[in-house]
């Protein structure tokens, strides 16, 4: 089977396309036929030996895929041939056949595309935990989310929204994410390209701040939010942009004198229960169509680079995804 392959760690370019044998699955997983692989911000940060949970060279890219169970292991009962089925797969997911625990692969409800069932793996499930588990807003607050047009963005404008979340203000670079976002229920669009972009949220806010930032944005945009936080406000650091940022003592003396609140979250690290809980209400949510899947930019496998760099460019809106 083609499938492409990291094999150092200088960036993208170390990637190669090779063919090598179909993975067999293990007793407790599943073989899937991929037809669709989902891309990810942490596995640009893979290639260039970023990403806090490394893996030895070589590697087969991927950490999600959407497609058809071709086969089975000794042990799995819930799922069988045939199934039309998204998950993190464990043998790499840039590759035309991947393997997938079957306690982390599930059903695609009927009228989503494969394309657009690589969304929830990652994405849908971080941006439902990251609300439910780490920043739980309140139906009164205001949240501020970084990147609204992204995969996880548009997933949290919709989820904050349904949970309640009184005022939604998004942030986004260009006039077409902006009424995406917009359209998806945020409350409040800004362009974050503009300098004044500050100013416009502490004007939404009325003066007073946001009581929640959802911070995957480091630098300039990072250090902008963070002022932003209201007196017993709050911010959550999540994304592979962040693992590697550094909280300065200034940073520290607003956190005391403000009595905010600092929370990192990481949903490889989440406990395997605290996924489980929140996989069948996301997908209900799905099934029911109150939440909308946007997986707009495709590219073939051989142009995984391509692809990795849309990313990277902040170009895209939504979801990229590799199709074998």
């Amino acid at each position: 089977m083609r499938a492409i392959q990291l094999n150092g760690l200088e960036g993208p370019e170390n990637m190669r396309l090779v063919d090598i044998k179909r993975p067999k699955p293990a007793p407790n997983e599943v073989l899937i036929e991929v037809k669709a692989a989902g891309v990810n911000y942490a596995e640009v940060e893979q290639t260039w030996g970023r990403y806090p949970l490394p893996r030895p060279l070589p590697i087969i890219m991927g950490f999600e895929a959407a497609g058809v169970v071709v086969d089975c292991g000794s042990r799995v009962e819930r799922l069988k041939i045939g199934d039309r089925v998204t998950g993190v797969v464990s043998s790499g997911g840039y590759a035309e056949y991947a393997t997938a625990d079957a306690s982390l692969t599930m059903p695609i409800p009927d009228g989503i595309s494969f394309a657009e069932a690589s969304t929830i793996p990652i994405q849908g499930l971080s941006a439902y935990t990251l609300l439910k588990l780490a920043a739980k807003p309140l139906p009164d607050e205001t949240l501020l989310i970084q990147a609204a047009a992204g995969g996880v963005g548009l997933y949290l404008v919709q989820l904050a929204k349904i949970m309640g979340v009184k005022r939604v203000i998004a942030l986004a670079s260009s006039p077409r994410k902006l009424e995406l976002v917009r359209r998806l229920g945020a409350d409040v669009v800004i362009d974050y390209s503009h300098s004044t972009w500050p100013d416009q949220v502490m004007q939404a806010t009325g003066g007073k701040g946001v009581d929640v930032v959802l911070e995957m944005a480091s630098g300039k945009i990072g250090d902008a939010s963070f002022n932003l936080i209201a007196p017993f406000g709050r911010v959550v650091f999540y994304g592979a942009k962040n693992y590697h940022d550094t909280i300065s003592t200034v940073k520290m003396q607003q956190l005391s004198f403000k009595n905010q609140s600092l929370i990192g979250y990481a949903f490889p690290t989440l406990r395997p229960e605290q996924i489980k809980e929140c996989v069948q209400p996301l997908l209900d949510l799905i099934s029911q169509k109150k939440i909308k899947l946007v997986a707009a930019n495709s590219f073939p496998l051989v142009r995984a680079e391509a692809a990795l760099a849309a990313l990277s460019s902040r170009q895209t809106v939504g979801k990229v995804v590799l199709i074998p």
